[in-house]
Formats: C-alpha cells, sequence, structure tokens
C-alpha cells in the first residue's frame, strides 16, 4: 500500500467489501493502516487469482490452489507434530492466506501456506517423510509447517530471521539482509501471534 491508502479505498478498487479484506488480512476495518502494509486480495478479486482460473502464465506444478480452508487448530496441531510452535504456524498462514487453500499470489505461491512449487519439491524431496497430497490443504501447511522448521534450525531457532527467511528467502536475507517489506512483514508475523495463542 502506498500512502494515503485506505483499507476502504483499496477494497473498492478491488472489487471486495472493506470487511472481507480486513478479514483476509487479520486486520480491523476501523482502525487505520500502517504504510507498507502488504494486503492479499480475496481469491477472485481483480488482481488475484484462483485455481480454477489462473493467469496463463502460471505453470501447471504442485502444490496445487484447490478449494478449501483450514483452522488454526488443525495448523497448531500440524506444527506441533513438527516442534514448530502453533501459533507461529497460525500467524504465517493466515498473514500469507487467511488460511484459503484457493490463494494463489502473483509469484505463484499457493495454498493456505503460499508455498511455490520450488519450495514444494525440496520440502518433498529433503524433509517430508510421506508423499504429500499437492491438492490437499492440510499438506500445504504440513509441507509451510517442514519449511518453517527448517529455517528455523538454520537461523538457530531466531523466529523473526526464520520469518523474514520465509517470507524473502534465506539466500537473499543471508547476501542482501532484510528488505523493508520483509521487516514489516515480519512485524504483521509476530503482531498476529497472541491471535493464535502465541
Amino acid at each position: 500500500m502506498q500512502p494515503g491508502d485506505t483499507l476502504t479505498g483499496i477494497a473498492e478498487r478491488s472489487g471486495v467489501s472493506a470487511q472481507q479484506l480486513a478479514w483476509m488480512n487479520g486486520l480491523d476495518v476501523n482502525q487505520p493502516l500502517l504504510y507498507g502494509t502488504a494486503l492479499k486480495l480475496p481469491t477472485g478479486a481483480p488482481g488475484s487469482s484462483t485455481a480454477t482460473g489462473p493467469p496463463q502464465h502460471i505453470p501447471q506444478a504442485a502444490p496445487y490452489a484447490s478449494p478449501g480452508h483450514t483452522t488454526s487448530s488443525e495448523i497448531s496441531s500440524i506444527a506441533a507434530q513438527h516442534g514448530v510452535p502453533g501459533s507461529l504456524a497460525s500467524a504465517v498462514a493466515w498473514q500469507e492466506s487467511g488460511f484459503n487453500n484457493g490463494m494463489v499470489s502473483s509469484a505463484n505461491a499457493r495454498g493456505v501456506m503460499q508455498v511455490m512449487p520450488g519450495t514444494w519439491n525440496y520440502v518433498q524431496q529433503n524433509l517430508a517423510n510421506r508423499k504429500l497430497d499437492p491438492n490437499s490443504a492440510t499438506d500445504n501447511v504440513t509441507a509451510g509447517v517442514l519449511y518453517l522448521k527448517s529455517l528455523l534450525n538454520q537461523t538457530g531457532g531466531d523466529e523473526s530471521a526464520a520469518i523474514a527467511a520465509y517470507y524473502q528467502g534465506l539466500g537473499a536475507l543471508r547476501s542482501r539482509g532484510v528488505f523493508d517489506d520483509t521487516k514489516q512483514y515480519v512485524a504483521n508475523v509476530q503482531a498476529l501471534r497472541p491471535r493464535f495463542g502465541g
């Protein structure tokens, strides 16, 4: 968002309600927006894409953005199985997609945890102990949680660094430092954690 943008104005330009946009991004519709906040559009809004109609440039590869939602308790349960704080995984999932498995980003990240196809392949080949279903919201969460656990391990348990690496990529984080939009992303995720018990 840019200086002077309002949630209502962005919602009107995007063809969605301010309440829907606020819900998707974990915001209070009655509070002012912070400059630099990265907003996600609900599936089906202009500027977003869905599994039923992705732009032609998005290749068909796992994971697939398939219809479905999950809950914080489901995400926390999966996170606990893999030694990741449930509130951290839930906050990342909410920031990424609002728990919507049908979400596809402009960068081609997909599903609840907004997993990129390359990340999906990496997780499947190196971190998962079973075949993950590319159409499953639960397995999208599992892939995201396994990747987040790997990042926590690689950053010495530094949760803010792991969140930054989830958003920006660990290589870019180490070679170029934390980008401004990454700082805002980390702040957003950390601010969301109390609502998910952390």
